[in-house]
C-alpha cells in the first residue's frame, strides 16, 4: 500500500528530515516534542547514546554546551536537563532587565555627588598639581 502512495524516496527525504532537525526558535520544548515525535513517526530505532547526541546537536548550541557538561544517562535526562538549562538563561536575562542602572542619561560622565543635587564640571586635568 505504501509503495503505491508514497514517493520512492520518503523514507530517505524523512531520515533527512528528522537528521536536520534544529531548536531555531522553537523552545526547548517544543524542540523535544517533536524530536519525539519524529522518532516515533519515522519508527527510528538507534542505540540511546547515538539519539542522545542527535538530540543534543539540533539543541540551541548555548544550551547544549551547558548540557553536555553535566552526567547524564538517558535521553529522558537529557531532555531535562535541556529544560532546567533554558529555564535558568531566562531567568537569568529575566534579572538582568530587572536591574537598571543608578545614574540617570543626563549624568553620564559627571561624577557621583551624594551631597549636591547639581552636578559638578569637570576636572581641566587628568592630575591635581602639587604646589
Amino acid at each position: 500500500m505504501k509503495a503505491r502512495f508514497l514517493p520512492s524516496t520518503y523514507v530517505q527525504d524523512q531520515y533527512m528530515l528528522f537528521h536536520h532537525l534544529n531548536q531555531g526558535k522553537m523552545s526547548v520544548e517544543e524542540y523535544t516534542r517533536e524530536f519525539e515525535k519524529l522518532v516515533i513517526k519515522y519508527d527510528i530505532h538507534e542505540p540511546e547514546e547515538q539519539t542522545m547526541v542527535r538530540y543534543l546537536g539540533g539543541l540551541d548550541p548555548r544550551i547544549a554546551n551547558v548540557v553536555e557538561l553535566q552526567a547524564y544517562t538517558t535521553i529522558d535526562e537529557v531532555c531535562v536537563l535541556a529544560h532546567k538549562v533554558e529555564q535558568q538563561r531566562k531567568s537569568r536575562v529575566n534579572v538582568r532587565d530587572s536591574f537598571k542602572p543608578y545614574s540617570s542619561v543626563s549624568n553620564r560622565g559627571q561624577p557621583f555627588n551624594k551631597g549636591s543635587t547639581t552636578p559638578q564640571p569637570k576636572p581641566s586635568t587628568p592630575f591635581p598639581s602639587n604646589p
